[in-house]
């Protein structure tokens, strides 16, 4: 169902929606609201989960069968209904907008009633009539909460009440403000009200369009047009900057899992750093080339520059060896070395004289002697 004569605002993921009544109530769906059309869409309404559905009313009434048509189409519906008079009430229409859940009258809006009236040319059935009679009476006393004889009162001659008047009577819940005043005098007759009204929900914005109209820099003459076309740019702005938010939201989130690898990665490689630290330290170590006071030392020279560290090692590791090959061949020099003077020694020797000089003063005084008494 696409085309509607009585929603005025659907879109699916709509939870609330809004059906408007601003004709009067009649069989000829080309004259006037037509109750079963009506009922087909609270039907589809209801279908498609919408929650509450909002009836707008502007209407002087009119037939009788449609209007209950309509009041129990809404007296149905399985979510929240609320009727809003947003002009006049008049009739018939003024009993449909007793079938709300919720009944809320604009603080301009007027409610009126009166009797089953038989049309202008036909033979009036007086045993109809009152039945029709009787059906209205029930209608406005279970909403209104009034007594039979209250209810026979509003059924005889014209009653027109104003906003207020109808709320301390019981037939609404509640008065929405305009914020703007509309006068519907009480003087004009049904059908003046009713053009007045709907020259006014025309003409007239309200407050908070005006508001909207303001805000989006607009002139106050704009129609509603213009209106949802600059929304609509602004809801177009709103989405680029959402994908905008969404894509840095998405760059930082990669971005924070790059800087976490990069941390794990760095901790993996100053991990591997100290494992072979830890190995080459251990291993001069366990060739004695390093000390047990010096693994410290050592060790945090090696997580710092483990190669440098290494090569120093290997160097210190050559000098060592070279030591204790010329410690070893000492023995068999030794026998040659035994007649060396002072010279030979200072010339071929000097570490070993140097050490001889501490270790055997005794010796090396005798070899310094005999060189300075030849």
């Amino acid at each position: 169902m696409e085309n509607f004569e009585y929603i005025t605002n659907y879109k699916k993921e709509d939870k609330a929606v809004k059906m408007s009544l601003r004709r009067p109530i009649d069989a000829n769906p080309d004259r006037g609201i037509n109750g079963d059309t009506f009922a087909r869409e609270m039907e589809f309404l209801a279908s498609a989960g919408v929650e509450e559905v909002i009836i707008d009313i502007n209407s002087k009434g009119g037939n009788i069968k449609e209007g209950f048509s309509i009041f129990q189409s809404i007296k149905d519906y399985p979510g929240k209904t609320t009727t809003r008079v947003i002009g006049i009430a008049a009739s018939m229409a003024g009993m449909i907008s007793q079938a709300g859940d919720e009944r809320v009258i604009m603080d301009y809006g007027l409610f009126h009633t009166h009797g089953p009236q038989v049309p202008s040319g036909a033979k009036a059935d007086k045993k109809l009539i009152e039945i029709m009679k009787g059906s209205l009476k029930t209608i406005l006393k279970s909403k209104a909460g009034i007594t039979d004889e209250e209810s026979e009162k509003l059924l005889n001659g014209e009653n027109l009440f104003t906003a207020v008047e109808a709320l301390n009577l019981g037939f609404f819940d509640r008065i929405e403000s305009s914020g703007e005043a509309v006068k519907l005098d009480a003087n004009n007759t049904i059908d003046e009200l009713y053009i007045l009204a709907n020259n006014f929900l025309n003409n007239h914005k309200s407050n908070t369009m005006k508001e909207v109209i303001t805000f989006l820099g607009l002139e106050n003459e704009a129609n509603e047009e213009q209106v949802l076309n600059s929304v609509k740019e602004l809801k177009n702005e709103a989405l680029k900057i959402e994908e905008l938010t969404n894509s840095l939201k998405e760059q930082t989130e990669a971005l924070e899992i790059a800087k976490k690898e990069a941390e794990e990665l760095e901790n993996k490689v100053k991990d591997l750093k100290n494992l072979a630290a830890y190995d080459l330290i251990n291993e001069k170590v366990k060739s004695g080339l390093i000390k047990a006071e010096s693994v410290e030392a050592w060790q945090k020279l090696a997580v710092n520059n483990l190669d440098e560290t290494k090569e120093l090692l290997n160097s210190l590791s050559v000098t060592v060896k070279a030591e204790e090959i010329e410690e070893e061949i000492k023995p068999e020099e030794t026998e040659n070395r035994k007649e060396w003077d002072f010279q030979q020694w200072s010339q071929d020797a000097p570490k070993e004289l140097e050490k001889m000089k501490n270790e055997q003063p005794e010796k090396f005084e005798e070899l310094l002697n005999n060189y300075i008494n030849d």
